[in-house]
């Protein structure tokens, strides 16, 4: 079973490179068979041990990589570990089995070629690693996913969201769970008054009514309940609008509107993260048909995402609060490449391995840029793109336009947040 695992790893770590032949012959070459010196086994043997191992038991060991990399000095936010969700898309192989489970892409047409299911991510923030990952529910309600994590979760967390999760029927019922939760709120009658207060931060009374509950079926006897919410407005300029945030936490001096403008800027690291997950583990290049093996990969994925954050925070833990201008951040794209190295060691460990992994460290402590906060530099020409969003020249050059033009104001944020200092040279 380790071994099965290993390969499943292995698999990701190659951005899913390999048939089964060329994983075999590689695993042969690392030694991963004991015991067997005629050769490695042959390919419908290895697919017939694949098949037999259950989901269950790679989600736990996904699982187990978050644990291991939690410590007991992580930052909290007044008790909270803060996690950060958010959905994305990933296509898979077109089968007969993956149509029947997820039908085609393409919302209610369903006219794409290939099946496309919902990843929904839970990021924790102070471990930079996936708490947990949902990939089986088909194509569900990105808030039905959140309040069922909640539900299950027994530890008090702070749930930052985007406005992708908005509805004050969602915010009622995350709230009963015990937790909380922060998000843009982008429209509405509400908005629209608390823009006109030109305040900070206020609590309003609402009033759940059928409109609110409509995606909600089950909960439609909820119409009439009042509770309360905070609205916050960040930081804006003359050409950027202020957003505005919705949260649970009403104690305006304990939780104050700047530190949670603040948190809401840190919501960028999950976009980060699923675009390594596509870009570089490539998650969307998964050529197996079976619809258990695309699980079992989508899985060992997430473990070795979650294996190479566990090595950065060896290096660099990352923050609550978002990081200052010109603070060392070691290159994470050349830490998952490295990754396997110590996958490798840690399952098989042979003689030399461990001046091999110390100086795996040692290249990775000397790959690492000043960090720049704000967008002021396109990042279009930093990371590759995934299948989903391919940038052509003429986009291309609409990004950098795009960026110049809000260079300076950008800037002025960053000032405001104390990201970037005043006395910075132009």
């Amino acid at each position: 079973m380790k071994t099965l695992l290993y390969s499943f790893i292995v698999d990701a770590s190659s951005g899913f490179r390999f048939g089964t032949l060329q994983l075999l012959q590689f695993m042969w070459l690392e030694n991963c068979f004991p015991g067997r010196q005629e050769g490695p086994p042959s390919e419908e043997a290895y697919r017939r041990a694949c098949l037999k191992i259950p989901v269950e038991m790679v989600i736990e060991a996904a699982a187990e990589s978050h644990r291991q990399a939690r410590s007991d000095k992580d930052e909290l936010y007044h008790g909270m570990r803060v996690i950060i969700v958010d959905g994305s898309r990933c296509i898979i192989p077109r089968t007969k089995e993956t149509i029947e489970a997820y039908g085609l892409g393409s919302g209610a047409a369903g006219d794409a070629y290939y099946p496309q299911i919902q990843l929904e991510g839970f990021l924790d923030l102070a471990s930079g690693t996936f708490s947990d990952m949902n990939f089986d529910n088909g194509v569900p309600r990105e808030r039905q996913l959140m309040i069922e994590h909640a539900e299950k979760n027994t530890e008090l967390t702070f749930y930052i969201s985007d406005a992708g999760f908005n509805g004050m029927a969602h915010i009622f019922m995350l709230a009963k769970t015990g937790h909380h939760m922060l998000m843009e709120l982008k429209t509405g009658k509400l908005a629209e008054d608390f823009r006109k207060s030109r305040k900070r931060s206020a609590i309003f009374e609402v009033t759940l009514i059928i409109s609110h509950l409509l995606n909600y079926p089950e909960h439609r006897h909820l119409a009439g309940t009042k509770f309360k919410v905070r609205l916050v407005r960040t930081i804006g300029t003359n050409k950027l609008r202020s957003r505005l945030l919705i949260t649970s936490l009403l104690d305006e001096k304990l939780y104050k509107w700047f530190d949670l403008a603040r948190l809401y800027l840190q919501r960028w690291r999950i976009e980060l993260a699923f675009r390594h997950l596509k870009s570089q583990i490539r998650i969307e290049h998964i050529k197996k048909t079976s619809l258990l093996r695309i699980r079992q990969l989508l899985w060992a994925a997430i473990i070795f995402y979650n294996l190479a954050a566990s090595i950065r925070n060896k290096l660099k833990r990352p923050k609550l609060f978002p990081e200052q201008e010109k603070v060392k951040i070691f290159c994470f794209s050349f830490i998952l490449d490295m990754s396997k190295h110590f996958l490798s060691a840690a399952i098989f460990p042979q003689w030399g391995q461990k001046l091999h992994l110390q100086r795996c460290m040692k290249s990775m402590r000397n790959c690492w840029f000043l960090y720049e906060p704000w967008r002021i530099r396109p990042k279009i020409c930093q990371f590759q793109s995934s299948v989903l969003t391919r940038c052509k020249s003429t986009q291309r050059g609409e990004e950098f336009r795009r960026c110049e033009a809000v260079k300076e104001d950008m800037i002025l944020l960053g000032i405001a947040y104390g990201m970037i200092s005043p006395k910075r040279e132009k």
